[in-house]
């Protein structure tokens, strides 16, 4: 509060106005008494009293001078009383004493005059000290003023030795020689406390009291006697409603009066508040770095004795405690002082309840108890303190794990994520109560009222988020009211050390790390499982080990409310959602197919996620440790790769998760199509060459076993076909399906009317990708790869779609996917990008590049029909309509890739016949009918196939009906089957086409296409 400057010109002032007050040796109202007579006997001396006052402020005094100085004054006022009478024969006037000390111990050059203000405050001095009278000094009180000095001497000698600490003179030596300041300081505590209390006891002999508001007088008057400008009195004005308010609050009475009984309280109060701001100069503020231990221990100290302090005032205050009012005014008062700092009567409730919190006691007031509290909790925190220091830059971001072997960081993190659960957890005890958490928006409210922030309200976001919170808290805690207990503080200060703590291991251990290496492959294991730990941990805290659907359905609603889910999303698709997170993700799949319902998230369920996502790592792991050397377009041919699955799975090392993953790898890659991707992840298509499996392509070939795995396992209804990795049939995929369904169209993802997305997708499974089979099954492989191929397709699309937009638009970003765009401009910007977006498929570019424009016209127009785009008069497709043309190109030429073995770029006979094992399924759907009524033999869906492959469709008119019974039925010898691109493409156009002649139709019947892509959506139906 004030300067170094400021405290040692106080402290001279005042002790020069002591001296200047006692030492008086000549006659008043007469002719001073010759030099040699008087002056030798008294000013001679008094005149060194000067330096030795000034050598006292500032700890340079010595014992003896300083004995010799009072000695000396002691003896002038004695011959003073003894040889100086005054115009009263037993008392002295105030203007008697000026003229006194204006003719002996002012430079008589100078012409001073103490003038009639400074005698006025001096007398006032004189009342404390000796009593009496404002108007006069009497003999009797002189003799007073005698044992007073004595009393003084004593004082000053024993301060004397502290004076360098108590003027800011002195300084902590190092740390090797801290133990004895520090007992040096002590001692000077005990001296000025005691120094205070001799002081008090003088003062308090008189009965008189002193305006506070007089000191400032006094300095004022003192600065202009000595014809200076002080900035000392100025700060004591500044400062001065703040002490008043404070002598008030904290020993009671009159604020600027301290009257006969205060004296006590008043001195020892600043004496005590002066150590600790001493403690905090010299322990606190001033002490090396390496002194951190000694700087919390004196902290602590500091606070404990202010808190001390405090009790000891308010015990001896009258009323007993600091009324909320009394706090109220004297922060007022800092207004004064401060103009920044502002308060209201509202916000001083408000943190009122936070002091109840941790004090206990009132809302009204401070209580001694209250202090007590406070002051025993000291020791307590210091402990959490010191056990949380060693580990302060870890939790505070500032660590650098990588100066440590790996072991030894994880080892050293470790122990901090301990020791700070620990320590939170004792820390929550010392809470006194309960915290209503509504207070949160008056408090924050008060706040931005007095401290209008500069950007976004924090009170809009605390009244946003505080419902969820408080549903939060009543879910895991128990309960059903925005309070947080004395019991909840522990509990929830652990959970939350720990949520910190794993945030602070993915900051140092995950964040700006690749997966590519196998130690942070490992490094987020431990995350995963610390995570899920602490979720298995607060299940085992709440009663029924559970939060249920409906608790967790109420937590959802709060999401959508704030906008982190799907603002559309309704609560009964979301309970939906819920219900198949909880009843069949998280369910164990031998469990969940025996019936088992829990709705809700338990132990149970905790463990299955936990097993899941091991099995991802797991893999990662293994993925990373065989790669971890590999250049980006390095990697292991398909057969090369099957070796080493095979082996690792024979090791005895792999765990059981470690055994799962590696399986599903081996499921997939044992394919007649290897699925790899390039840097943007789309699929490479081509029988040009021999692939291999990067680490990009093994990575994602992870990603989308593990979506697979998870799938299967949650709606597949037959335990053999899980185990055996025979996937799901139509029924399962369309049931699940069908639960989702509301969810997917309230995102925006599908249509409403589209029923057929389900089925679709079982479809293209069983026809498309490397692993078909055609069977009524689509199996684990089958799924994988028609995963790799739709996140392949949606990058693709986006890529068109930004090149459609700017050549088509001008690049408009406001373009949606209902805009209508011309068929011949869609396929003009396409053909301009594919050569750059197209390059996973390069087979697909050599056609293009060699075919005639009007081919490739016809090729990419049945395309556009099959991913939904319905011919019109004016050529016009919505953007939506002919998002999934990637898909269907993509198709084709996974066909030729898989089917076209002499790689010339058409399917021919023999090539046809290896191909009809894939389709015979939806040939079997197709013909169902027919083949009911036995129109047609299953032993003809080979002739109907090849027949589809060579004309491009089925045969319809009278002619190509007899063409096929008299030329093609039973006759493979004369089967001349030739399918390049254009021909694929027309046969999917063809399909399209029939789909809509029978939608047209009958409006409210939804038929399901054999081999129908129409149904497929945008790209958002896969992002």
């Amino acid at each position: 509060m004030f300067s170094k400057t400021y405290l040692k010109r106080g402290l001279s002032v005042l002790a020069l106005s002591f001296f200047v007050l006692t030492g008086c040796d000549s006659k008043v109202g007469e002719e001073p008494p010759p030099p040699d007579s008087q002056e030798f006997s008294g000013t001679q001396c008094l005149s060194e009293a000067t330096p030795v006052v000034k050598a006292f402020v500032q700890g340079d005094a010595k014992k003896e001078d300083l004995e010799d100085a009072w000695d000396c004054i002691g003896s002038a006022v004695e011959k003073f009383k003894r040889y100086v009478r005054g115009r009263s024969a037993d008392r002295y006037t105030p203007q008697e004493l000026a003229t006194f000390l204006e003719k002996n111990f002012l430079d008589p050059e100078k012409n001073p005059k103490i003038s009639e203000g400074l005698q006025t405050e001096f007398m006032k001095l004189k009342l404390v000290f000796v009593g009496g009278s404002p108007e006069y000094i009497t003999r009797a009180e002189i003799d007073k003023l005698i044992v007073l000095i004595k009393s003084f001497r004593e004082m000053t000698v024993n301060l004397n030795p502290y004076m360098k600490v108590l003027s800011l003179n002195w300084a902590v030596s190092d740390t090797n020689k801290l133990q004895l300041d520090v007992r040096y300081f002590e001692d000077a505590n005990k001296e000025i406390q005691n120094a205070a209390r001799l002081l008090a006891s003088l003062i308090e002999k008189n009965g008189q009291g002193y305006k506070l508001s007089d000191f400032v007088l006094l300095m004022e008057e003192m600065s202009d006697f000595f014809g200076e400008s002080w900035d000392f009195p100025k700060t004591i004005t500044k400062y001065m409603p703040v002490i008043q308010k404070v002598k008030k609050a904290l020993a009671g009475g009159n604020e600027d009066i301290i009257t006969p009984n205060e004296w006590r309280r008043f001195s020892l109060l600043g004496a005590r508040g002066y150590i600790q701001y001493l403690r905090y100069y010299y322990f606190i503020k001033s002490v090396p770095e390496t002194g951190t231990g000694y700087r919390l221990s004196y902290l602590s100290r500091t606070v404990e004795d202010v808190l001390s302090v405090f009790q000891d005032l308010v015990a001896e205050k009258p009323e007993g405690v600091v009324s909320r009012d009394e706090v109220t005014d004297l922060l007022k008062t800092l207004q004064v002082v401060w103009p920044d700092f502002k308060v209201s009567n509202n916000l001083v409730f408000e943190f009122m309840k936070v002091k109840q919190l941790f004090f206990g006691g009132s809302v009204d007031s401070f209580t001694t108890t209250d202090f007590e509290t406070a002051r025993l909790k000291v020791s307590r925190i210091k402990i959490l303190v010191e056990r949380f220091l060693p580990y302060y830059s870890i939790y505070g971001r500032e660590w650098e794990p990588e100066i440590y072997e790996p072991e030894e960081a994880q080892k050293l993190f470790m122990e901090s994520q301990f020791v700070l659960e620990a320590t939170v957890r004792e820390a929550g005890v010392l809470f006194e109560g309960a915290y209503d958490l509504n207070d949160l928006v008056s408090l924050v409210r008060e706040i931005e009222t007095l401290y209008p922030p500069k950007g976004d309200s924090y009170q809009e976001q605390v009244k946003k988020y505080l419902p969820l919170v408080i549903d939060v808290k009543n879910m895991i805690l128990g309960g059903n009211d925005s309070s947080l207990r004395k019991g909840n503080w522990s509990v929830l200060l652990g959970f939350a050390a720990r949520f910190y703590s794993d945030y602070l291991y993915y900051d140092y251990f995950v964040k700006e790390e690749s997966l590519e290496k196998p130690l942070i492959v490992s490094y987020l294991s431990v995350l995963s499982n610390q995570s899920f730990n602490i979720l298995r941990d607060l299940l085992t805290a709440k009663k029924e080990n559970q939060f249920t659907r409906k608790e967790l359905n109420k937590i959802g609603e709060h999401l959508i409310r704030l906008e982190i889910l799907p603002k559309g999303l309704k609560a009964e698709s979301l309970d939906q959602v819920l219900g198949v997170v909880l009843n069949n993700i998280f369910v164990d799949p031998e469990q969940r197919i025996d019936g088992y319902v829990p709705n809700a998230l338990n132990l149970a369920s905790v463990e299955v996620v936990r097993q899941e996502l091991q099995v991802w790592l797991d893999t990662e792991l293994f993925i990373a440790t065989l790669s971890e050397n590999w250049k980006p377009d390095e990697g292991l041919k398909a057969k090369a790769l099957i070796d080493i699955l095979q082996k690792a799975q024979k090791s005895e090392a792999p765990s059981a998760p470690s055994q799962a993953g590696l399986r599903e790898l081996l499921l997939s890659v044992q394919s007649p199509v290897p699925i790899t991707v390039d840097s943007e992840t789309r699929v490479i298509i081509s029988n040009k060459f021999e692939q291999v499996y990067t680490k990009k392509s093994l990575r994602q070939l992870n990603i989308n076993r593990g979506l697979t795995r998870v799938l299967l396992r949650s709606f597949v209804n037959d335990k053999e076909r899980i185990a055996t990795y025979k996937g799901a049939n139509l029924k399962e995929v369309e049931s699940a399906f069908f639960t989702l369904k509301p969810v997917l169209v309230e995102m925006g993802l599908i249509e409403p009317k589209n029923m057929t997305f389900a089925s679709s997708r079982f479809r293209e499974a069983n026809i498309f990708v490397p692993h078909s089979d055609g069977n009524t099954l689509a199996s684990y492989a089958e799924v994988t790869d028609l995963i790799a191929l739709i996140w392949s397709g949606v990058n693709i699309n986006t890529m068109l779609r930004k090149d459609l937009i700017k050549e088509c638009f001008n690049g408009n970003d406001q373009i949606k996917n209902d805009t209508l765009v011309s068929i011949s401009c869609a396929r003009a910007a396409y053909k301009d990008s594919m050569p750059k977006t197209m390059t996973a498929t390069p087979e697909y570019l050599k056609f293009m590049k060699a075919v005639s424009k009007d081919e490739w016209a016809i090729y990419m127009n049945n395309v556009f029909k099959a991913a939904g785009y319905i011919p019109n008069d004016k050529n016009m497709a919505r953007i939506e309509d002919i998002s999934l043309a990637p898909h269907v190109m993509q198709y084709i030429e996974m066909v030729f890739a898989r089917f076209d073995k002499n790689k010339d770029g058409v399917i021919s006979t023999p090539e046809s016949l290896n191909a009809f094992p894939a389709f015979k399924g939806i040939l079997l759907e197709l013909a169902k009918d027919q083949i009911d009524s036995g129109t047609l033999k299953e032993s003809d869906l080979l002739d109907l196939f090849t027949y589809i492959l060579r004309y491009g469709k089925p045969p319809e008119t009278i002619k190509e009906k007899l063409r096929f019974v008299l030329k093609w039925r039973g006759k493979r010898d004369n089967w001349d089957v030739w399918a390049d691109r254009v021909q694929l493409s027309e046969i999917l156009g063809y399909i399209a086409d029939q789909v809509t002649k029978a939608a047209m139709k009958d409006k409210k019947s939804n038929p399901e296409p054999s081999v129908n892509l129409s149904d497929l959506q945008s790209p958002s139906s896969f992002e």
